[in-house]
């Protein structure tokens, strides 16, 4: 990242990162307030980051040094203690990635406590340490959210339902858990609610990348279960596999568990008001879209990449203008 000489042009580098990423989602953030849209927008620039570390996209320059190689050397030790997977890269990438999610949790760490230095003139670091003073947010949902990174540095082999909710939490619940406190929801029972839509929302991803997950080499369907259905990961290569019969079975239960999850996430916008809700609320239709080409289908995500059509994202556009504007004048 370049060095940035202001607060001002920090935070309208992460509002250019989001608007990158997603026109749409960036659009439904439009209706928040000043000072809570460019804290959303730093939040998503920092795990946008953080995505990209962990899959190699970006490699950061680390400024290495004995201590933070001697945490390093702890957190790998720990992580395959845990995972007891092949790691995904060489030995000497899968360091580096590692350092650089470190490194951004002790910085985070730093600034948290105040000490401004961490930032290192970087723009995300710089918003992100406005963000620790303006809102309660929780360092450890940070925390939660590079360990999700962590786990992706390791083929990916999840056993069991509980497994997968690990999983989910740390990659998407945790995000909604810092941006509740940031959306200003001080009840702590909306925390639940986050949790479960963020689950369900990752849940749904999952379903849907099956097959691209799987030529990554990576498996986040509950292996255990796949096993009661007499269903070998290898099949994951065969387009015409979700017209099988044992791959429906295991849909069925996989689509009452999401279910459950979003019956919970819809609880969450009772908490929010108008204008922050917008956003959750765009981004679950959307997902509830892809869900329903996924029933619809009987879970066949094997022959064709399930995506929302132009008429989808058209309606869901037109949605969007009309609650920004009923959101603007509640």
């Amino acid at each position: 990242m370049d060095k940035i000489d202001s607060i001002e042009e920090a935070f309208l580098e992460c509002e250019e990162i989001c608007r990158n990423a997603s026109s749409t989602f960036f659009a439904s953030f439009s209706a928040l307030s000043y000072q809570k849209r460019r804290a959303v927008h730093a939040v998503y620039a920092l795990c946008r980051y953080l995505d990209d570390i962990a899959d190699g996209d970006t490699h950061p320059f680390v400024q290495e040094t004995d201590e933070l190689n001697r945490l390093v050397d702890e957190r790998n030790q720990l992580l395959q203690s845990i995972h007891q997977t092949p790691m995904n890269n060489s030995n000497e990438e899968h360091r580096y990635r590692l350092m650089a999610l470190v490194d951004v949790k002790e910085r985070l760490t730093r600034l948290f406590e105040g000490d401004e230095t961490a930032t290192q003139g970087e723009a995300i670091f710089i918003a992100i340490n406005e963000v620790f003073k303006q809102f309660p947010v929780r360092l450890t949902d940070f925390e939660t959210i590079i360990e999700g990174m962590e786990d992706d540095l390791f083929e990916v082999r999840h056993k069991t339902w509980d497994e997968v909710r690990a999983y989910c939490y740390k990659v998407a619940s945790a995000v909604g858990l810092v941006l509740i406190e940031i959306y200003g929801c001080e009840d702590a029972g909306a925390r639940i609610h986050a949790i479960d839509m963020g689950i369900q929302l990752q849940m749904i991803n999952i379903l849907r990348d099956v097959s691209e997950d799987y030529r990554s080499g990576r498996i986040y369907l509950p292996i255990d279960v796949l096993g009661e259905y007499n269903i070998e990961v290898s099949e994951f290569s065969n387009t015409e596999f979700g017209t099988n019969q044992r791959w429906k079975s295991f849909v069925q239960e996989y689509i009452k568990i999401v279910r459950r999850h979003q019956e919970s996430a819809k609880h969450l916008f009772e908490y929010l008001d108008s204008k922050s809700r917008l956003q959750p609320q765009l981004m679950c239709e959307a997902y509830d879209a892809i869900f329903h080409e996924i029933v619809r289908h009987s879970g066949d995500v094997f022959s064709k990449r399930p995506s929302l059509s132009k008429w989808r994202k058209i309606l869901l556009a037109t949605k969007l203008s009309m609650r920004r504007l009923r959101a603007r004048w509640s």
